[in-house]
């Protein structure tokens, strides 16, 4: 038999194996300012705030600190709802990660929860909901906002000031994800909270 022949009838090579990148460890305390981190930390201790899928994460700046946040988090509800054993700033905490969920309406049930109750270092969570396509959501943060204290008011401002770009991120997403038939972006309501953040920034 020619060589060429049995070059031809020669079995394949196997292919390498593929290597699956990593599950990336998900520290839900680093979406939290680095004081409340041990809370954070105790509240999620549970298998159930650790499900078995890949994250991706966003980067603010609140406070000095940097913080690390799920865009996406894949938990069951009952995990956000499950307040009778936390306090306040339990119940916060784990509201804030709610906004966070794949299903928007438990983004928008939590975000309702944080509205009654708003506290400065809630800010990013809240603002990033601005960015997003839910128009619920985003019509919900208008609505809240002229009934802020003062004191929530001014932690808006200060996150505002300390994240320009990440603001500027925010606003073009108001542009990309405003509704259908917004001829104009600024009767999105997206766009107006947007407006309304960069006043209280140059206010304060």
């Amino acid at each position: 038999m020619p060589d060429t022949a049995k070059v031809r009838t020669a079995p394949p090579a196997p292919m390498p194996a593929i290597q699956r990148p990593a599950l990336l460890s998900l520290d839900l305390s680093l979406a939290f300012p680095a004081n409340m981190r041990p809370t954070v930390a105790a509240l999620t201790d549970r298998a159930g705030w650790r499900p078995e899928i890949r994250h991706t994460t966003y980067q603010v700046m609140l406070g000095g600190d940097t913080l690390t946040i799920p865009r996406r988090l894949y938990v069951d509800r009952g995990l956000l709802w499950d307040d009778t054993r936390r306090d306040a700033t339990g119940r916060g905490i784990a509201w804030c990660l709610g906004t966070r969920h794949h299903d928007g309406h438990v983004r928008e049930a939590c975000l309702t929860r944080l509205l009654a109750a708003p506290q400065g270092w809630m800010a990013p969570f809240i603002v990033h909901l601005v960015g997003e396509y839910v128009v619920e959501i985003v019509e919900r943060i208008e609505a809240a906002l002229p009934d802020f204290a003062p004191d929530m008011r001014a932690a808006l401002a200060a996150f505002g000031r300390e994240n320009p770009r990440y603001l500027n991120t925010i606003e073009s997403r108001t542009i990309s994800y405003r509704p259908f038939g917004c001829a104009a972006s600024a009767s999105y309501a997206g766009k107006r909270v947007i407006a309304s953040l960069r006043a209280l920034a140059r206010e304060a």
